[in-house]
């Protein structure tokens, strides 16, 4: 069927939204007839150290992308974050930057739900895009995007951080540009992705020592963590996120050159073979680069690399891959996730490991 068809399709059978009680207003969020809209976060106070997880927060709630749409799709194919002053609101070190996450909204309608009101063709999950350091921008490749309900209602998180000690207060926000084009508009995308979260996982042992302070806690909202906290099925249950249960997301790095490897086969959980359109990492310093594997064929599929700042510590750019044609990925294939990381202290530091995947939509292409 004719991609215009299947979505004037899809935006007839969505129905009248339910009601959404906010927050807290929404004065930050500004639309633009250009397809962007401008979010701006809560001042930020650094004046310690603080690690990943650690540091202050805060959310933009209930914001709708459709300015006066109550049916359609709207697509969202990018997203990008800068670390401004929080008085002049001007550029400042982006090593200020934690993590932010665009995520339906807690308390609206669940993924399940907005992919039932899609037809049933949709895998959207609770977050759509996730920036970490290094990657304070994600811009998917020309006419793909991931669709949503025009109604819909988001929420986005943004976190900050300081890894370096210094002589005075910074006071930050973060302000973040939404790409978003409306399904009926002239240049909306074609192609539909859905996302994954694949994880480099390691024994409750190697991460003892960090505490819960960079774990996201049962009860926070799902955008707060840079890690989202869900079930991976592979021997049995493992909790991604969670202290206490089995393999950990975050782990201790003793100093040396280390190689951190999993199978993430249960973790892909794809419905079909689809092929990968899109790909970053998320690490933390002295990472040096992720690995996928395809454990069937034994082959490499892409390496992606990871960059500190060169005077101080974080992480200054990590990679992405971008393709129209895509890479091919098959249901019935294992699949490997390393993670390589350099500890060039002298004491052990903390890590963690995240391959964000974009995959194509079979039935909306």
């Amino acid at each position: 069927m004719n991609r215009r068809f299947v979505l004037l399709a899809i935006a007839g059978a969505l129905v009248v939204p339910a009601v959404y009680s906010l927050t807290r207003p929404d004065p930050a969020a500004k639309a633009k007839a250009d397809g962007l809209q401008t979010l701006v976060s809560d001042p930020y106070r650094l004046d310690k150290i603080y690690r990943s997880m650690e540091g202050p927060w805060s959310i933009q709630s209930g914001i709708h992308l459709a300015t006066g749409a109550k049916s359609g799709v709207q697509w969202v194919t990018g997203l990008e974050t800068e670390v401004v002053d929080a008085t002049a609101e001007k550029p400042i070190s982006q090593e200020f930057f934690c993590h932010s996450n665009l995520t339906f909204a807690e308390h609206a309608g669940t993924p399940g739900e907005y992919n039932q009101r899609m037809g049933g063709k949709t895998h959207l999950d609770w977050r759509l895009f996730t920036l970490v350091p290094g990657r304070p921008s994600i811009e998917l490749p020309p006419g793909f995007g991931v669709p949503i309900p025009s109604d819909a209602a988001l929420d986005y998180v943004t976190m900050s951080l300081n890894l370096n000690e210094r002589d005075q207060v910074v006071n930050v926000r973060m302000r973040t540009k939404v790409h978003t084009i409306a399904a009926d508009q002239p240049g909306a995308p074609t192609k539909a992705l859905f996302r994954r979260a694949l994880y480099v996982l390691q024994p409750h042992g190697v991460s003892a020592k960090l505490g819960s302070a960079c774990m996201p806690k049962a009860g926070m909202h799902v955008g707060a963590g840079c890690a989202e906290l869900s079930k991976v099925n592979m021997s049995g249950e493992v909790t991604v996120g969670k202290p206490g249960d089995g393999l950990m997301n975050h782990w201790i790095v003793p100093p040396g050159h280390h190689i951190y490897t999993t199978e993430i086969t249960p973790q892909l959980n794809l419905p079909f073979d689809t092929t990968i359109h899109y790909a970053t990492i998320h690490v933390h310093p002295f990472a040096r680069g992720m690995e996928l594997r395809d454990l069937t064929t034994g082959t490499t599929i892409f390496r992606l690399n990871s960059q500190d700042w060169p005077d101080r510590v974080g992480v200054a750019h990590v990679d992405e891959f971008k393709s129209i044609k895509g890479i091919p990925i098959q249901c019935d294939h294992r699949y490997e996730l390393s993670a390589e990381y350099d500890n060039t202290l002298d004491v052990e530091t903390d890590a963690m490991a995240i391959l964000y995947l974009y995959f194509l939509e079979k039935d909306l292409t």
